[in-house]
């Protein structure tokens, strides 16, 4: 359950804190939330955000390097001990500033682009250090869920224009080849070729002229029922 995960994150990221005399209170805010006492702990998390706001960089800096080791490695440890008060008033601003000095360390540019979703600071981060395959996988999911949500809701309708996701499939392609890890490349090869087996039979069906797509697939043996589908697969 997701609750228990960020409840046994919450414990280890709070206990963690406690060796810094300057974060006891984000401790303080990470043991009442585990307790389920969110007015107090958001008391305490104020607490800790109103000094830290003028915090040197040095300071915000260590803060951050301390923090996103825990979210990369630890289930849910970038929801319950990473709440939208710290999120916003420290971790962004503070990322920013870093990521405009940083010329070496990919690290600020790859955090800043997952966790706050921006695909610019991913590449970024690529761009410093192309072996990062965590940074990759981060960016390949993204692109690869636009393409299952272009086709999720088949035989219904298609979300978009398949030609553009067939273009899309093209650069998760050469990104999946950038892998370090053969069974990572193996493994997304095959999540995008089951949503591009369903885009394929889509852009077919339309040059085909069939008014009906699902019954287009039956009468040609070809995959147009999204649900069905991948219930099959996931039930195997």
């Amino acid at each position: 359950m997701i609750a228990e995960e960020q409840n046994k994150a919450l414990l280890i990221v709070g206990n963690s804190a406690l060796n810094n005399v300057e974060w006891v209170n984000y401790a303080n805010y990470c043991f009442e939330r585990e307790k389920g006492n969110r007015k107090e702990a958001f008391v305490y998390l104020n607490m800790f955000i109103t000094p830290a706001q003028h915090w040197s960089f040095d300071d915000k800096k260590a803060f951050i390097e301390f923090l996103f080791p825990f979210f990369e490695n630890l289930p849910d440890a970038d929801y319950g001990p990473f709440p939208q008060p710290l999120k916003e008033k420290i971790v962004k601003p503070a990322l920013l500033s870093w990521c405009e000095v940083e010329k070496e360390d990919n690290r600020p540019f790859k955090w800043f682009g997952k966790y706050f979703r921006n695909e610019e600071y991913l590449l970024k981060a690529l761009q410093i250090d192309p072996a990062d395959d965590s940074a990759r996988e981060t960016l390949i999911g993204w692109w690869c869920y636009n393409i299952y949500y272009a086709v999720h809701h088949l035989p219904d309708g298609y979300i978009g224009e398949p030609e553009d996701d067939i273009e899309l499939s093209k650069r998760i392609e050469e990104q999946i080849s950038l892998l370090s890890i053969k069974e990572l490349q193996i493994y997304w090869a095959n999540e995008l070729e089951e949503d591009l087996v369903f885009v394929r039979n889509y852009i077919e069906w339309r040059k085909f002229g069939h008014s009906n797509f699902e019954q287009w697939g039956q009468e040609n043996n070809r995959q147009t029922n999204y649900r069905i589908s991948r219930a099959y697969y996931y039930e195997k």
